[in-house]
């Protein structure tokens, strides 16, 4: 997704004050997935399109508080922004030529208001030769730009991304293909019931202080009033891996992210279809794009390497 796009994990949607709160928010994301399914979270280069009245075409706009964006990125003064060799240059130049081509965009801009308000933006996400979309988006205010207010201090908020808007879409931009909605097989209690099972069977063994075995169960924790002293994702992935010692006030953390992740494979496993890693999903109540990942990749220096959890979080 563009920076432009909030996602969450679902330990990120709201404070989490006990285990059993958050247990009872995994459930809801599984009837959530189970009404309304949910779509591949797309490896791609995202590129976040609107209207400019100034241009009278449609620009690319990162959000920032940059002149560029602010201005907008089109064909003419593209390379005076991204040198030509790049991907982002040959990405940007793609997506805009396509667009000048479709002819009959007008009816889709009216219809949702995109020239009236150019805060509105489609997000596009470009995945090897296809181009999809993730819906229409209005941009939030910033202390240099005009836009509607969030209280949640969002960077933009979703206008549509019903089956209504893809369609309507796809008859102006038609080089923009519809993802496919993947829908849970079972009933979402039966799902929950597994999960719960896994994790009453959990018990790892990790490091402590001294360097001496440290077993953690489950049962012990979860009705345990914790110190709740938050935990880097990657200091969660070194503990696991035992290159880490765990600390009495990082075991909630801890068991956050470790239960998220066995959260995370029931529910992909529960999928229509097999060997999909990453899913979004809409939860109109919370107004939240929840994002559900096979596992955390964690950035850990400057040369872009990666420290990943296991691909399933072991018990021992």
């Amino acid at each position: 997704m563009s920076k432009l796009v909030d996602t969450k994990h679902p330990f990120q949607i709201k404070e989490i004050k006990s285990i059993n709160e958050y247990l009872f928010i995994l459930k809801n994301i599984l009837r959530i997935a189970s009404q309304k399914g949910a779509i591949e979270k797309i490896a791609g280069i995202n590129i976040p399109i609107r209207w400019s009245n100034l241009f009278n075409t449609y620009v690319v706009d990162f959000g920032s508080d940059k002149q560029r964006d602010i201005t907008g990125i089109h064909l003419d003064n593209l390379r005076l922004h991204y040198n030509q060799s790049s991907e982002v240059f040959n990405s940007i130049n793609c997506v805009l030529l396509k667009i000048k081509n479709c002819i009959n965009s007008d009816k889709f801009a009216e219809l949702y208001k995109l020239k009236k308000n150019e805060n509105r933006f489609l997000n596009l996400v470009l995945s090897g030769n296809d181009i999809y979309c993730t819906g229409i988006y209005s941009r939030c205010e910033t202390l240099k730009r005009k836009g509607i207010y969030s209280s949640k201090n969002r960077k933009s908020v979703i206008i549509d991304n019903s089956i209504d808007f893809f369609k309507n879409l796809q008859k102006d931009f038609n080089f923009i293909s519809i993802q496919e909605k993947y829908n849970i097989t079972n009933s979402y209690n039966s799902i929950y019931l597994e999960f719960l099972d896994n994790l009453e069977n959990l018990n790892l063994v990790l490091k402590n202080k001294n360097d001496l075995d440290f077993f953690l169960n489950f049962n012990k924790y979860i009705n345990k009033n914790l110190v709740k002293n938050k935990l880097e994702i990657k200091k969660y992935i070194q503990i696991l891996n035992k290159e880490l010692s765990i600390e009495d006030d990082l075991i909630f953390w801890f068991l956050i992210y470790h239960i998220t992740l066995m959260f995370n494979h029931v529910l992909l496993e529960s999928l229509n279809r097999s060997k999909i890693n990453n899913i979004i999903l809409y939860d109109n109540v919370s107004d939240e794009q929840i994002k559900i990942v096979s596992k955390f990749n964690v950035s850990i220096d400057k040369h872009e390497k990666y420290l990943s959890a296991p691909l399933m979080p072991v018990s021992f």
